[in-house]
C-alpha cells in the first residue's frame, strides 16, 4: 500500500493551536488522511453496532495523540476553515471516538469513514480517541448543501450515524459530547 505522510495538528485548550508531528499512513487511505484504509461503505458514528463483514480491523499504526479529546476543535484560532491558529491546518471533519456512550474511554485505532458527494474519506483514531480529516484532503466538507454519511469501524463492529452529517458540518464534538445535543461518538 502507498505510504502517505500527513501533518497531525494539536489543539490548545486556551484557543491557540500547537502544530503536532508528522505521521505515516501505512493503511493507504484513499485520501491520505490519518491511518485510512478499509472497505466499509460510508455511514456514521454513534448508533448501534453491527457484526462486520464490512468492518475495518483495529489499526496498530496510531496517529500521535495530543490533547483536548472531546472538545470542539473546529473553532476560531484552532482548526476552523478560514480562521486557524498559527501553523494549524483547517479541518473538514474532526471529533473524538469513545468505547462508551458516556465518553469516558477513548477508542484508539478505529477507522472513521466519511462520505460526501460520493467521495469516501477515512481517518484512524489516536490513543486519545481524536480523529480528523483536513480540508486540504476534503475540500467539500459536509453541509446542508452537501450532506455526508459517516461510520466508525473496528472489527467486529461497524456503527453508522443514524442520520446524515449536516448540522455543524464535520465539527463532530460540537454535538457529540457530554452535555451536547447527542451522546459522545462511540463504538462498542
Amino acid at each position: 500500500m502507498t505510504r502517505i505522510a500527513v501533518i497531525l495538528s494539536t489543539l490548545v485548550f486556551a484557543a491557540a493551536c500547537d502544530v503536532g508531528s508528522v505521521v505515516t499512513n501505512n493503511q493507504g487511505g484513499p485520501d491520505g488522511s490519518i491511518g485510512g484504509g478499509g472497505n466499509d461503505s460510508g455511514g456514521g458514528s454513534n448508533v448501534g453496532s453491527g457484526s462486520g463483514s464490512n468492518c475495518v480491523p483495529v489499526s496498530n499504526n496510531l496517529p500521535a495523540a495530543h490533547h483536548n479529546a472531546g472538545m470542539t476543535c473546529m473553532t476560531a484560532g484552532c482548526h476552523l476553515i478560514g480562521n486557524t491558529g498559527a501553523g494549524a491546518p483547517a479541518f473538514a471533519v474532526a471529533g473524538t471516538l469513545y468505547r462508551d456512550a458516556g465518553g469516558q474511554n477513548p477508542y484508539a485505532g478505529a477507522t472513521i469513514s466519511v462520505t460526501v458527494s460520493g467521495q469516501k474519506h477515512t481517518a484512524v483514531s489516536a490513543s486519545d480517541g481524536n480523529f480528523y480529516i483536513t480540508s486540504a484532503l476534503m475540500p467539500t466538507p459536509p453541509s446542508a448543501g452537501t450532506p455526508g454519511t459517516t461510520n466508525a469501524s473496528a472489527c467486529p463492529s461497524t456503527t453508522p450515524m443514524s442520520g446524515q452529517l449536516v448540522a455543524n458540518g464535520g465539527n463532530c464534538n460540537n454535538c457529540h459530547r457530554t452535555g451536547g445535543t447527542t451522546s459522545p461518538i462511540n463504538l462498542q
